[in-house]
């Protein structure tokens, strides 16, 4: 199954998605609180898919949003605070969850961008 790195500030929201993600079958790579610590994993290992909370610790996640778009990484922005409409004309192909967000809701996001990542690749 693909690896999923979480950018989470929230520890008990960040459990909730490893666990929902594990249940699901799929890899989680990590869960980072801070900026500083999801570009150090990104150091080291490339997701296949990410979700992103908008608001970290440290800032705002948009940098680490950047890299993995680069990295052809499919990205999940999962936000209590902005809207899809905020965030769609500078990231027209991620998906969006609001906060907080039933778990079928999740995968099924995942689920798409990964196939649309494997048709791109097949």
């Amino acid at each position: 199954m693909p690896s999923v790195l979480i950018c989470e500030d929230e520890a008990v929201v960040a459990l909730d998605l490893q666990f929902i993600l594990e249940d699901a079958d799929f890899q989680v790579m990590g869960a980072y609180p801070s900026l500083k610590r999801a570009q150090s994993a990104l150091g080291t290992k490339t997701p296949d898919l990410a979700v992103l909370d908008v608001r970290l610790a440290d800032g705002e996640v948009f940098p680490i949003a950047e890299r993995l778009r680069a990295m052809g990484v499919g990205i999940v922005f999962h936000s209590g605070h902005l809207r899809q409409s905020e965030i769609s004309d500078d990231y027209p192909d991620a998906e969006f969850c609001m906060k907080p967000v039933a778990p079928g809701t999740l995968i099924a996001a995942l689920e798409r961008l990964d196939a649309r990542k494997s048709q791109r690749v097949g």
